[in-house]
């Protein structure tokens, strides 16, 4: 499930640009709004896979038509939007729910006015090959060793690792959604090698006190249709709950 959030900005105020921990904050509390024991159960526990632990939702960044970026400020000119998925319903159910009874979306001391909330309808997946983008960042770590420590550290998107990497943790995300392995695990990802060169550096966006690196580069994917329903409906990579990772089917 999927929803479309139509937001009016500010006039003449700006937003920080490393706003998406504001933002999964007011995820989590109009969650806790809705429903205090299921937000704090998926914000503490989540739904776990061995060590790892998914929360099963991803969220865009702010999109406008017209925006204004001086240093580390953000100015929205025009209707804003905010997507977020998730597979789960009671997740969907609770946060719509509760962000229709709601007139603003306040991060820190900014504030949209929400205009609407949409439903988006799915897109048909099929084993044929799609074009997809980047509504947020996608990012992918590894662990490596340091002076003897495990250390993660985010991958280039050049790197082979990236994309097996990727369809590792989407077969994982599977295996929480159904608590079985898909019947074919095949999954191709091919991304747009002339557009990520133009960018080989990505987007870097401070989490709390951590930066992390992600790639907004278009590409294309093809495989069990099954997992690619789990990277739309869940975000692809990592960090998904702290809005990276969101795609969207293009024709």
């Amino acid at each position: 499930m999927r929803i479309k959030i139509t937001l009016l900005p500010e006039e003449d105020k700006s937003l920080n640009i490393n706003y998406n921990y504001f933002l999964s904050g007011w995820v989590y509390n109009t969650l806790k709004k809705a429903n205090r024991e299921f937000a704090e159960h998926l914000h503490e526990k989540g739904y776990k896979y061995g060590k790892k632990v998914f929360k099963l939702f991803t969220f865009s960044q702010l999109r406008s038509k017209k925006l204004k970026i001086i240093d580390d400020e953000i100015m929205f000119l025009d209707e804003t939007y905010l997507y977020i998925t998730s597979p789960k319903k009671e997740f969907m159910l609770n946060f719509v729910t509760e962000v229709l009874n709601n007139e603003f979306l306040k991060l820190q001391d900014y504030q949209f006015r929400i205009k609407s909330v949409e439903m988006l309808k799915e897109p048909e997946f099929s084993n044929r090959e799609d074009k997809f983008i980047c509504l947020s960042p996608i990012v992918m770590s590894t662990a490596i060793e340091i002076d003897g420590k495990r250390k993660s550290i985010n991958l280039p998107l050049h790197d082979s690792q990236f994309i097996e990497n990727i369809k590792n943790n989407l077969i994982e995300k599977y295996y929480v959604l159904y608590n079985t392995l898909p019947d074919n695990l095949n999954i191709n990802i091919d991304f747009d090698v002339n557009y990520y060169m133009k960018n080989p550096n990505g987007k870097r966006i401070k989490f709390k006190n951590v930066y992390v690196k992600g790639y907004m580069v278009p590409f294309k994917m093809s495989g069990n249709p099954d997992l690619i329903k789990v990277a739309y409906e869940c975000g692809l990579g990592e960090k998904n709950s702290a809005g990276f990772g969101m795609i969207q089917k293009i024709k």
